[in-house]
Formats: C-alpha cells, structure tokens, sequence
C-alpha cells in the first residue's frame, strides 16, 4: 500500500535536521470521529405521553371504552350484558357489605374456653383418629409381608433358572455328557447329495488369450461362429 495519499505530520526539511534524528513534540491534533457525541438523551415534549401526562390518565377506563366500541359495534347485545354483569356484582358487594355489618362480635373469656368440656363430636374425632392409626399400622405390616414374599419368590425363581441353564450347559457338552449314545463325527451338509452340485467340476477350462489382431482374436472367431455361421 502506497503512503503517498497520507498526510505529513512533519515534514522533511533540509539542514542538520534531515534524517531520523529531528525530535518534535507530540501532535495536538485529533480527528473528529474521537469527539464525544451524543452525550444527552432526547427527553419527551409535551403531547408525547409524558410520566405527568400519564399518571394523570385513567388508563383501565380507556381500554374499558375502546373494548365497549369494539364491541358494542360487532354485537349490539354487549352492552346489555355488560351493564347487567355490572349491576349484579354492585349488588353482591353491597350485600357483602351489610352482611358485615350485622354481625357482632362476641368476647369469649379464655379462662371460660379452657373449661368448656368436650363434646360428643370431639370425642368422635378421637375413636376415628384411633381407627385411622391402626388400619395405617395395618396396612403398613400387609405391605410389608408382601414385600418379603415378593423378594423371596424372585429369588427362588433366580435359582431355578440357573440350575436350568446349567443342566443345559451339561447335556450340550458331550465330552462331560457321556451317556448319549450319539458318535463324536461331524454331521453332513445339507447340501452334500444334491444332483445339481459341482456340476462344472470335470469340465476343462480353456485359457483366456491375448491376441493383437481384431481378426484372429478369440472373441472375433466366437462372434462370427454364433452370427456368421
């Protein structure tokens, strides 16, 4: 790359100090592109939904008309049924509301509470609590027992299955298994009698050539034998 198009920070010049050995101080110019730029946020104007603006809106009413528009001039029973939704929870909260209000509150001793005997309901509670302890321990020992039996089933079914695959092991061997009145020879093949078998055994096969001439060659002399003839 060619430093002919960049600029000279300095310049040579003739005299003593030609070459590599003038000295200069270091340059205080900077290009523009190292400015600081941008160093302040555009805020918002007035009309453009500012925090204030915002917070002085009533945004659920907003979405509330906009939904009753949108509505309303699809199907014109929504309003109906929206006004009478509306009325009825007014009504349930003021009904709420009196309700409260009737009732009274009623200062109970904690001396009078502590002496209060149990009623036959507690006592109820208490046999059935009992009976839910004992079915619970009930049921905990029949899952248990199971558990055993279960375990000790496997276990069994484990030792039969090996002793099976051992007597296996032994009548497959026939070195170890000698009371099988069978020879130690090897059995035939299947195929050892077939009619169609070596069938090309005793025929003399002819040597493949290589001869140099189109004419003489053994694939021309077939050729003309089988068209030719």
């Amino acid at each position: 790359m060619t430093t002919a198009a960049r600029p000279t920070w300095a310049p040579a010049k003739g005299g003593n100090e030609q070459g590599g050995t003038r000295i200069f101080g270091p340059s205080g110019k900077y290009s523009s592109r190292d400015l600081a730029a941008h160093t302040s946020l555009k805020p918002r104007k007035e009309g453009q939904q500012t925090q204030e603006e915002l917070q002085k809106r009533n945004l659920r009413d907003e979405l509330e008309e906009r939904e009753r528009k949108h509505y309303s001039s699809k199907d014109k029973s929504y309003v109906e049924d929206r006004d009478r939704r509306k009325s009825s929870s007014l009504l349930l909260e003021g009904s709420k509301r009196d309700a409260e209000d009737k009732i009274v509150a009623r200062e109970i001793d904690a001396d009078d509470s502590d002496m209060e005997p149990k009623s036959d309901d507690e006592s109820d509670e208490d046999d059935d609590d009992d009976d839910t302890e004992a079915l619970m321990a009930e049921l905990e020992r029949i899952k248990k027992e199971r558990a055993e039996d279960k375990l000790r089933k496997e276990r069994q079914q484990a030792e039969e299955e090996a002793k099976m695959k051992e007597a296996e092991l032994m009548r497959g061997n026939p070195l170890i298994n000698m009371n099988n009145s069978g020879s130690f020879n090897v059995k035939r093949r299947w195929d050892d009698d077939v009619v169609f078998k070596n069938q090309a055994r005793g025929e003399i096969k002819t040597p493949k050539r290589f001869i140099n001439d189109t004419i003489r060659s053994d694939f021309h002399r077939k050729f003309l034998h089988r068209y030719m003839k």
